[in-house]
């Protein structure tokens, strides 16, 4: 090999070699992007300025299956008040979140109560949601990074398969796993992991219909993982986005008879 031939395979060696070296953070940020902009078309869908929802929870918990009708308002994510109105032993329980605070008012009682601290983990009126689920209810782009980990056909649906992360530590589920279908921006399925790995929630999304300009489903199917053979479907019997809500919804005030 003549010295020059030598330089030559040398310098395309390094050359190759600073090419891939800058390549591989770019395409890492590219997948990265891609999954975070994913994650704001998913929200775009289940999110708004406001919403008002009347549904049901219908919560089977192995014996026996009830259904609690009520209405819901929400601001963004931090404001959010529920009317339970039927059965009637529930009729008149009031929640208002605000402000990274939960308040419940049972009516049986006539008062009001914070709910803070370990009561947080405790069921939400015997359903697989905890209190906490309501606390934690934000938009996924924000509280969480993802990657894409490969694709998985569901149900007949080309999804990607993906992991997030959650941006704070005080999150209660550090760890989801969603499936969403890429070309309609719409999560199929999530499973919700705490700090240790341990799959605590499961959730579908089923029904999926047009509501104005987004695509919502008609239910979400929650499984607490720590249960045996219960499950709690939340109905959206009706949902509206982008509606006027008065401020007093989201006044302590609106908690008392």
């Amino acid at each position: 090999m003549t010295k020059f031939n030598f330089k030559r395979m040398v310098c395309g060696s390094l050359c190759f070699i600073l090419v891939w070296t800058l390549l591989l953070p770019v395409t890492g940020r590219t997948e990265d992007d891609r999954a975070h902009r994913l994650l704001v078309e998913v929200d775009k869908n289940m999110w708004a300025s406001t919403k008002y929802i009347d549904g049901r929870l219908i919560i089977d918990n192995g014996r026996r299956v009830r259904t609690l009708s009520m209405e819901s308002w929400m601001e963004g994510v931090t404001k959010s008040y529920s009317y339970y109105k039927a059965p009637a032993r529930e009729r008149g329980t009031k929640m208002l979140k605000r402000d990274r605070k939960l308040w419940m008012y049972t009516p049986h009682t006539d008062r009001k109560i914070l709910i803070a601290g370990h009561l947080l983990r405790q069921s939400m009126m015997g359903s697989d949601l905890s209190y906490e689920d309501m606390m934690e209810d934000e938009k996924i782009s924000e509280a969480y990074t993802g990657t894409i980990d490969g694709m998985e056909e569901m149900e007949g649906v080309k999804t990607l398969v993906m992991t997030l992360k959650a941006k704070r530590k005080t999150k209660t589920y550090q760890t989801l796993k969603i499936w969403v279908d890429p070309a309609k921006n719409i999560v199929l399925k999530e499973e919700a992991y705490a700090k240790s790995g341990k799959l605590l929630k499961l959730i579908r999304f089923t029904e999926y219909r047009k509501v104005g300009n987004r695509l919502f489903p008609k239910k979400m199917i929650f499984r607490d993982m720590l249960k045996e053979n219960t499950k709690t479907t939340y109905m959206f019997d009706k949902i509206q986005f982008d509606v006027d809500i008065p401020a007093k919804y989201f006044s302590q005030r609106i908690l008392k008879r």
